[in-house]
């Protein structure tokens, strides 16, 4: 209250002065109550704060989602959509506010809009804005694929965090090059970036349940690739344990989902088999799941689960589905996961040479070749052992050289289908 009336404008500013600690620690539900109860209070001269504040709470509502129909939930990123335009043609704020602003538009994936944005940010005097810019310009590079661009932003991003003494910046930027070092075969330097992120996470406090989740997936992950399978299991097992009490029914989806291609990697098939049937049933039952990346990783688990089995049809059935989720993410290294198991689908049909180009079309996706990947290694050496050096050398030269729309058409999974490809 000010002076005996309620203050609208007050509120909106109390309330986006949370908004950043909501958004980093995974507030959602109490950021998407405080937010409707700020825009409940009647303002009769709509501010920039207050659209703002709209697409804030209508971004928070999307992650929490309990209880909200499909159309509800449509009807908010639709609203989103609109707000983010509306927030384009105002002056742009700085600091954290700003930064709100990016997380806007890269939520509803206006990409020209929020690289455009990045790009002026990145140069600026706001070191702590530019490491923010360079960090989110980074992710955008990945998902196209453009991992010479990730390179440069993230180690740039590094160096502005480091110089704000921002810890959260660092710890999320040190898992990105993490990602980069894998790609790069170096699996010891991935692990000291996972470590430096771990330890500069713990002391700025306890993450949103979804990044610590995911923290810890990117833990088994590296394990795995490391050949450390006891650790990876009991981080699984601890994993499993804890996310119950504190992530959404989505998250425990994607969790079972990606549990279930561990388990299919250490040749745990039945595991596998019940995870995908206890995950495909959650979500058939979840009207509400935007849905189309864990579409994807359910897909291609139950597909490489099949190829295990010795079942090509059911594989090519499962990344069917799977390529047609991944394109709607338009999201490219899910898609060269994708192409990497129609690799051993086409392996399976008795096409050596095709597998090996799809390999080097995952890879141009992707943007590296992935050689620590359990999968891409072992298809890799087959397809050697079979073709020879130098003839899987020009196949997978002829998958790498495309552009990338012609890789994601040569990746389709229906061109490897039986009728096409009987098993011999």
């Amino acid at each position: 209250m000010r002076h005996g009336r309620r203050d609208a404008a007050g509120a909106v500013a109390l309330a986006l002065s949370l908004a950043w600690y909501w958004q980093l620690f995974g507030r959602h539900t109490d950021a998407a109550f405080w937010l409707g109860e700020v825009l409940a209070v009647p303002d009769a001269e709509p501010a920039p704060g207050r659209d703002l504040a709209r697409a804030t709470h209508l971004s928070h509502r999307v992650d929490t989602r309990r209880g909200m129909s499909a159309e509800e939930a449509a009807d908010d990123r639709a609203g989103l959509r609109e707000l983010a335009g509306r927030l384009l043609a105002h002056p742009e704020p700085a600091g954290p506010y700003g930064a709100l602003v990016a997380l806007q538009l890269a939520s509803v994936q206006e990409e020209k809009s929020a690289l455009a944005v990045f790009g002026r940010w990145a140069d600026g005097d706001d070191v702590w804005l530019s490491g923010l810019a360079r960090m989110l310009r980074a992710e955008y590079a990945e998902n196209a694929g453009r991992l010479d661009r990730m390179r440069a932003d993230v180690d740039a991003a590094l160096d502005r965090f480091r110089q704000a003494g921002d810890r959260w910046g660092q710890a999320t930027t040190l898992t990105m090059r993490a990602q980069l070092r894998q790609y790069d075969d170096d699996l010891d330097g991935a692990l000291a970036d996972l470590r430096e992120s771990w330890s500069l996470a713990d002391e700025f406090g306890r993450l949103s349940p979804a990044d610590e989740l995911f923290r810890d997936l990117r833990r088994i992950d590296l394990r795995l690739r490391r050949g450390d399978t006891g650790t990876a299991l009991a981080l699984l097992d601890s994993a499993h344990e804890r996310a119950p009490r504190v992530v959404s029914e989505e998250m425990l989806v994607l969790l079972d989902a990606l549990e279930a291609g561990f388990r299919v990697r250490l040749g745990d098939l039945d595991r596998a088999r019940e995870l995908l049937d206890d995950a495909e049933r959650a979500l058939r039952g979840e009207a509400t799941f935007p849905g189309d990346h864990v579409r994807t990783l359910l897909g291609n688990v139950r597909a490489s689960l099949c190829l295990e089995l010795g079942d090509p049809a059911g594989a090519a059935r499962a990344l069917t589905t799977a390529y047609a989720a991944a394109l709607a993410t338009r999201d490219v290294p899910i898609l060269a996961v994708v192409a990497a198991t129609t690799a051993g689908l086409a392996e399976a049909y008795g096409r050596p040479h095709e597998s090996a180009v799809l390999l080097g079309a995952a890879a141009r996706l992707r943007g590296a070749h992935d050689p620590t990947d359990p999968q891409v290694r072992e298809l890799t050496a087959r397809g050697r052992a079979t073709l020879g050096e130098e003839a899987f050398a020009a196949a997978y030269g002829t998958g790498r050289r495309l552009d990338r729309r012609a890789a994601t058409a040569e990746v389709d999974p229906a061109r490897y289908v039986a009728a096409r490809y009987p098993a011999r």
